[in-house]
C-alpha cells in the first residue's frame, strides 16, 4: 500500500496541471461541505460534551394540536410530571432536570449585583450526565430534598475564569445569588456549559434554591402541572433501547391524563436521543441546515464530476501504460487498486486544501450572533468532529469519481493500445458518458444559482418589508426585580414611578413596558380556548405567544392597532380581562367576523376569560423569515411581571438616552441591576440585516462555486473532444471548412450540451420550487429572475467552450494528418 501512495504521488508530480485543477476543484466541494457541517453542528448535531453523549435521552411534552407552528411544536416538562415519571420508570439510570434561570450575581454582600444567566438542577444531575467537575464536587441527592435549605453553588469555568481569575482556591468561598449566600461548592469542566449547548450557564444551583431565589413563597415552580419549562435528561440502562423507554413513557402519559386530566388529558411524554430532540424542538433550524447541506452536497457533486470526467480523459492518454502491465501479468484487481490510491491522495489534498475553505465559512458564520439578554452562542468551529466529516467527505469523494475511472482503464483492447498508445474502443460511448456528465454538471450549477438568487431576493424582501414595529430611535433596558429579592408588590411600586420619570426626561417621546422585545426570545406559551371555534380532533386548547405589555406599548413601538382599541388605565386588575390578538389570529379563528368582542378562556389553573378589545397589525416576533405566527397582547395591570424591559421611544439618537435612564433607576434602587442596555438600531441590525447577509453570502457562495465548477468542467470536456477529433478537423480544414466553421462547429457541440444541462436544470429548478420558495421566504420563482441567471450560466458556458473552439480552428491540417 505504501508502494501504492508513493507510485500515486510520482504520477501526479508528472501530470500538475491535472493534480491541480483536481485538487482544487475537489478543495472548493469538501471545503464548501465541512463548512456547512460546522454551522449543522453547532446549532443542532454536536451532543452534550459528556461522556457517551450521544447516548443521552431527552424527555419533552407535547400538547395534541396545540404547538405553535413551527416556533414552539415541544415543551419540556413540569416539576410534577419529572417527578411522576422519575418515581415510576423502570428504563432509567437516572433522570434529571434542568430549568434556566437568571440570577443577581455578586462576589460580596451589598455589591451591585449582576445578571448571570444559570441553570436550577436537580440534585443528581451532574452524577447521571457523568460530568466531572473541574474542581471541587457535585451536588449530594440530599442537597436537592428540602426547598430552600441548601444554598450551595457549581459555578461554570468561564464565570470562573472571568470573575474569579481561576482562583484555585475558589471551593469553600462564599458569592451572593439574589442577595442570599451562597457557598460554592465546585467548578465545571470547560467544554461542559450546561444543557444547552447554544446557551452559556454562569452557573449551577440546586432545584430546590429555586422558591426561595424567585420569592415563590407558594412554591408553584414545584406545584403547578401546567409550567412545563423543565428540561429533562435520562440515561438508559443496560440493555434497555429507546423503544423501550418511549412505550413506558406512553405508560406514564396515559396514568396521568386518567388522574390529572386537567392538565395532562392531551399531554403525552416523547422520548428521544439528544440530537433527534433538537431536530424536532428546531424544525426552522433543521430545515435552513438541510437546505445548506443539500446546496453544499450538489457543490461536490459537480466537482466530483469534473474530476471523473478529468481522469476519463488521463485513462486515453495512459491506456498504453495500463495494456503493457496487464499484458506482462498485472491482476486488475491490482491497477484498480492502484488507480483507486491515486484518486484517494487526490481527495486527500483536496480535503486537506479543503479545511482552508471550511476555515472561511466558519469565519464567515462566526459572524452570527444573536444580541439577547440570554447568553447564546452559535459555536461554529473546525473541531475533531469537523476534521472526521472533512476525511470522510474525502474518501467518500475519491470513491465517487475514481471508481468508474479506474474500472474503465483497466479493461482496454489490448492489441489496439499496445500499438497506438490510445485505447479507442467504445470512443463514442466513452465520449456520450463524458457529455452526460456536463449535461449533469450544468443542470446541478443552474440549480444552485436558482437557489442563490431566489435566497438574495427572499431576503431582500424581508429586508425591504416593514418590521411591523420601530426599528429607530428605540431605546431599550432589562430588568428582573427577582433578582433584588422584590416581591411582586415591590416590582410594581418600582415599575410605576419608572416609567413615569423616564417618560418625562428630557428628549423621550414615550416610554413603555413589555415582556418580550421584538426579534429576541421573549414571551409566554399559554393555552386558550376561543369561544365558538371548533377545535381539532383530540385537542383542548390552542397555544398561543403571550406578550404582558403596558398601555403604552402599541404607541412606543408603532405597532397599529387596525381594529378595536389598545389597553388604557380602565383595564385594571380589578375590571374585565381583556387582550389584544395579531391580525392572523383574528383571521384564522374568526375569518368571515370581527374579533373584537369575542372571548378566549384561559387554560390553567386560573380559568379567566379574556374578551378580545383589538386587533394588531401583524409583525415579525423572533427573525424576519419567519413564518407567520399567533400572537396575544394582555395588559400589564392585568397579567403582572417581575422580568421586564423598558422600550424608550427618543427623538434623537436612542443610545443618548442611556445615561438618564440608569441614573433614573438608581434613583428608585441603587441595588437594582440593569442589563441589556441597546438600541433597537443595533438589534435590528445584528439580527436581521448581518444574519440574512451571512446566509445570503453563503448560499450565493455556493451558487458560484457551482457554476466555476461546471464552466471547468465543459472547458476540459471541449478540450478533450477537440483532441480526439483532431484528424477529423485536419481533413475538414483540408477539403476546404475555413476556422469559422470550425470554430462554430465546436461552439454547437458545447452549446448543445449547456442547453441539455439548462432544461433539466429547469425542470428540477420547478419540481423544487414550493419547498425552496417555503425555505427562502418568497412567494415563488420570480421569472425574470430565472431568466437572467439562465442567460448569465449560458454567457458563461460560451466562455467555457470558446477557448478549445478558438484552438480547434487554429489548427495545421498537414501536422495533423503526418501525426495521423
Amino acid at each position: 500500500m505504501l508502494q501504492d501512495f508513493r507510485y500515486a504521488l510520482r504520477t501526479l508530480r508528472k501530470s500538475p496541471g491535472f493534480a491541480l485543477v483536481a485538487i482544487i476543484s475537489l478543495a472548493l466541494g469538501i471545503g464548501a461541505n465541512s463548512a456547512m457541517f460546522s454551522l449543522a453542528d453547532a446549532l443542532l448535531l454536536r451532543p452534550l460534551p459528556v461522556p457517551h453523549g450521544s447516548d443521552v435521552i431527552v424527555v419533552q411534552s407535547q400538547l395534541r394540536g396545540e404547538s405553535v407552528g413551527a416556533i414552539a411544536p415541544y415543551s419540556g416538562l413540569s416539576y410534577p410530571d419529572f417527578k411522576d415519571l422519575r418515581d415510576r420508570n423502570k428504563s432509567y439510570t437516572g433522570l434529571v432536570a434542568s430549568l434556566y434561570a437568571q440570577f443577581g450575581f455578586a462576589t460580596e454582600k451589598g455589591a451591585l449585583p449582576k445578571m448571570k444567566f444559570g441553570e436550577l438542577v436537580s440534585g443528581d444531575y451532574f452524577s447521571v450526565l457523568e460530568v466531572p467537575l473541574e474542581l471541587g464536587r457535585a451536588f449530594r441527592p440530599d442537597e436537592d430534598s428540602a426547598p430552600g435549605r441548601d444554598a450551595v453553588v457549581v459555578l461554570g469555568h468561564e464565570l470562573w475564569r472571568t470573575d474569579f481569575a481561576s482562583d484555585a482556591g475558589v471551593v469553600g468561598r462564599t458569592i451572593f445569588l439574589n442577595n442570599i449566600a451562597f457557598t460554592v461548592i465546585g467548578v465545571a469542566p470547560e467544554p461542559f456549559t450546561g444543557a444547552n449547548g447554544l446557551v452559556r450557564s454562569a452557573l449551577f444551583v440546586p432545584l430546590a434554591m429555586g422558591p426561595r431565589l424567585q420569592n415563590d413563597l407558594q412554591q408553584s415552580m414545584f406545584e403547578k402541572r401546567e409550567n412545563r419549562g423543565m428540561t429533562v435528561f435520562g440515561r438508559l440502562k443496560s440493555g434497555v433501547g429507546v423503544a423501550q423507554a418511549k412505550a413506558e413513557a406512553r405508560v406514564v402519559s396515559e396514568q396521568l391524563a386518567q388522574a390529572y386530566p386537567a392538565t395532562n388529558r392531551t399531554c403525552s411524554l416523547v422520548v428521544d436521543k439528544d440530537v433527534q430532540a433538537r431536530l424536532k424542538q428546531s424544525p426552522i433550524d433543521a430545515a435552513l441546515v438541510f437546505f445548506l447541506l443539500a446546496m453544499a452536497a450538489v457543490v461536490l457533486s459537480i466537482a466530483c464530476a469534473n474530476v471523473m470526467n478529468i481522469l476519463l480523459s488521463r485513462a486515453r492518454a495512459r491506456s498504453r501504460e495500463i495494456a503493457v502491465r496487464l499484458a506482462i501479468g498485472a491482476g486488475r484487481g491490482r491497477l484498480v487498486r492502484q488507480l483507486l490510491t491515486e484518486s484517494l491522495v487526490i481527495a486527500a489534498l483536496g480535503g486537506a486544501l479543503g479545511l482552508l475553505v471550511a476555515k472561511a465559512g466558519v469565519d464567515l458564520f462566526g459572524q452570527i450572533r444573536i444580541p439577547a439578554d440570554i447568553p447564546i452562542v452559535i459555536d461554529v468551529r473546525l473541531d475533531p468532529r469537523v476534521l472526521l466529516f472533512t476525511i470522510l467527505a474525502s474518501v467518500a469523494s475519491a470513491l465517487v469519481f475514481g471508481l468508474a475511472p479506474a474500472l474503465q482503464s483497466t479493461k482496454p483492447d489490448l492489441v489496439p493500445a499496445l500499438k497506438s498508445g490510445k485505447s479507442d474502443d467504445g470512443k463514442r460511448r466513452r465520449l456520450l458518458g463524458r457529455n452526460t456528465l456536463v449535461i449533469a454538471q450544468v443542470a446541478g450549477a443552474l440549480l444552485l444559482l436558482v437557489f442563490a438568487t431566489q435566497a438574495y431576493r427572499g431576503a431582500s424582501i424581508a429586508i425591504s418589508r416593514p418590521a411591523g414595529f420601530r426599528t429607530s430611535h428605540l431605546l431599550m433596558a432589562s430588568f428582573d426585580t427577582t433578582l433584588a429579592r422584590y416581591t411582586p408588590d415591590q416590582s410594581k411600586a418600582f415599575f410605576k414611578p419608572l416609567i413615569e420619570r423616564v417618560g418625562n426626561l428630557p428628549g423621550v417621546k414615550s416610554a413603555a413596558l413589555t415582556q418580550a422585545i421584538p426579534m429576541l426570545p421573549g414571551g409566554d406559551n399559554i393555552r386558550v380556548v376561543p369561544e365558538g371555534v371548533k377545535l381539532p380532533p383530540g385537542a383542548e386548547a390552542i397555544n398561543v405567544i403571550s406578550n404582558a405589555v403596558s398601555d403604552a406599548y402599541f404607541d412606543t413601538l408603532n405597532v397599529p392597532i387596525i381594529e378595536g382599541r389598545g389597553f388604557q388605565e380602565t383595564d385594571r386588575a380589578e375590571s374585565r380581562p381583556v387582550a389584544v390578538v395579531n391580525e392572523l389570529f383574528a383571521r384564522k379563528y374568526y375569518p368571515s367576523q370581527s374579533a373584537i368582542g369575542k372571548r378566549l378562556r384561559l387554560k390553567g389553573d386560573k380559568e379567566a376569560v379574556l374578551e378580545i378589545v383589538g386587533v394588531a397589525r401583524q409583525s415579525k416576533y423572533f427573525f424576519l423569515v419567519e413564518p407567520p405566527v399567533e400572537y396575544l397582547y394582555r395588559p400589564l395591570s392585568q397579567n403582572p411581571q417581575q422580568a421586564l424591559a423598558i422600550m424608550v421611544e427618543t427623538a434623537g439618537p436612542s443610545s443618548t438616552a442611556a445615561g438618564p435612564l440608569r441614573d433614573v433607576v438608581r434613583s428608585l434602587d441603587a441595588g437594582q441591576p440593569v442589563y441589556g442596555v441597546r438600541t433597537m438600531e443595533e438589534v435590528f441590525d445584528q439580527r436581521a440585516t448581518k444574519t440574512l447577509g451571512v446566509l445570503t453570502e453563503a448560499i450565493g457562495a455556493m451558487g458560484l462555486l457551482g457554476m466555476v465548477l461546471a464552466m471547468v468542467g465543459l472547458y476540459g470536456l471541449m478540450s478533450y473532444s477537440v483532441s480526439l477529433r483532431s484528424r477529423e478537423i485536419g481533413i475538414r480544414m483540408a477539403i476546404g471548412a475555413g476556422r469559422s466553421g470550425v470554430m462554430g462547429m465546436v461552439m454547437k457541440q458545447g452549446m448543445a450540451l449547456t442547453v441539455g444541462g439548462v432544461a433539466i436544470g429547469l425542470v428540477l429548478c420547478f419540481l423544487a420550487s414550493k419547498g425552496v420558495s417555503a425555505a427562502v421566504g418568497v412567494p415563488g420563482f420570480n421569472l425574470p429572475f430565472v431568466a437572467l441567471v439562465t442567460a448569465g450560466l449560458v454567457a458563461a458556458a460560451a466562455l467555457g467552450a470558446y477557448a478549445p473552439a478558438w484552438r480547434a480552428s487554429r489548427l495545421d491540417p498537414n501536422a495533423v494528418l503526418r501525426q495521423e
